[in-house]
C-alpha cells in the first residue's frame, strides 16, 4: 500500500509519454493529474518520514485535484449547461474548502468534508458523462475519455465509502487495514485503466 501502489503511477505516466504525440486536451489534463498525484505523494511521504504533519498538503492537493479533474470533464462534455456548471464549481469548490478550514476544521486535521464533497461531485460528473455517452442518440465516445471516467467512478465511489465510514474505521484497527488496502486497490486499478487508455490512444486516433 505504501510502496507498490504509489510506484504504480509510473505505468500510466510511461504510457502517456510514449503516446505523447497523440495527445488531445483530455490526455494533457490527465497527465497533469498524474504528475500532481505523484509529486504530492512524494512530498507527503517525505514529511511523514520526518514526523511532520503532512495534512496541509492534502488540503492543497484536494483543491488542485478537483480543479484539474473538473477541467478534464469540461473538456469532454458538450457545450451547454453542464459545461457552465462545471466552470462554476471550479470556482466554488476552492472557496468552500477555504471556508471549511476557517470555520470547521484546522489545516492540520483531515479535510473530511472537502474530500467527501469532491468525491460526490466527481461521481456525479462520471454518471452524467456515462449516461450521455451510452445513450442511443450519442455518437461514439473516445475510448480514452470513457476509460478514464470509469476509473474515476471506481476510485471516487470507493473513496466516498471510506470517508462516510471514517469514524468507524479509525476505531477498529482490523477494519482500518482492510478498508485502506481496498482503497489502495482501487487506486491501483485506476492507474492500470488510465495506462491502458493512453496505450489505446494511438490505435484510436
Amino acid at each position: 500500500m505504501g510502496i507498490i501502489v504509489p510506484a504504480a503511477i509510473l505505468l500510466p505516466v510511461t504510457a502517456a509519454v510514449i503516446r505523447k504525440k497523440y495527445w488531445q486536451p483530455p490526455e494533457r489534463l490527465i497527465f497533469v493529474y498524474l504528475m500532481l498525484s505523484g509529486v504530492f505523494n512524494i512530498l507527503a511521504a517525505a514529511l511523514a518520514a520526518r514526523s511532520i504533519n503532512n495534512l496541509p498538503l492534502l488540503h492543497l492537493y484536494t483543491v488542485i485535484e478537483f480543479t484539474v479533474i473538473a477541467a478534464f470533464f469540461r473538456s469532454i462534455v458538450e457545450p451547454g449547461r453542464a459545461r457552465m456548471l462545471i466552470t462554476w464549481l471550479m470556482g466554488l469548490f476552492p472557496l468552500m474548502a477555504l471556508i471549511n478550514i476557517y470555520l470547521l476544521d484546522s489545516i492540520f486535521l483531515y479535510n473530511l468534508i472537502p474530500r467527501s464533497v469532491e468525491a460526490i461531485i466527481v461521481v456525479s460528473f462520471c454518471i452524467y458523462y456515462l449516461m450521455k455517452s451510452l445513450s442511443f442518440s450519442a455518437g461514439k465516445s473516445p475510448f480514452f475519455n470513457f476509460a478514464v471516467v470509469v476509473s474515476f467512478l471506481l476510485y471516487f465511489s470507493g473513496s466516498l465509502a471510506l470517508f462516510a465510514l471514517s469514524d468507524f474505521i479509525i476505531a477498529n484497527k482490523k477494519i482500518n487495514a482492510l478498508i485502506w488496502n481496498t482503497h489502495a486497490t482501487f487506486v491501483l486499478i485506476m492507474y492500470l485503466i488510465i495506462a491502458v487508455a493512453y496505450y489505446k490512444t494511438k490505435h484510436e486516433k
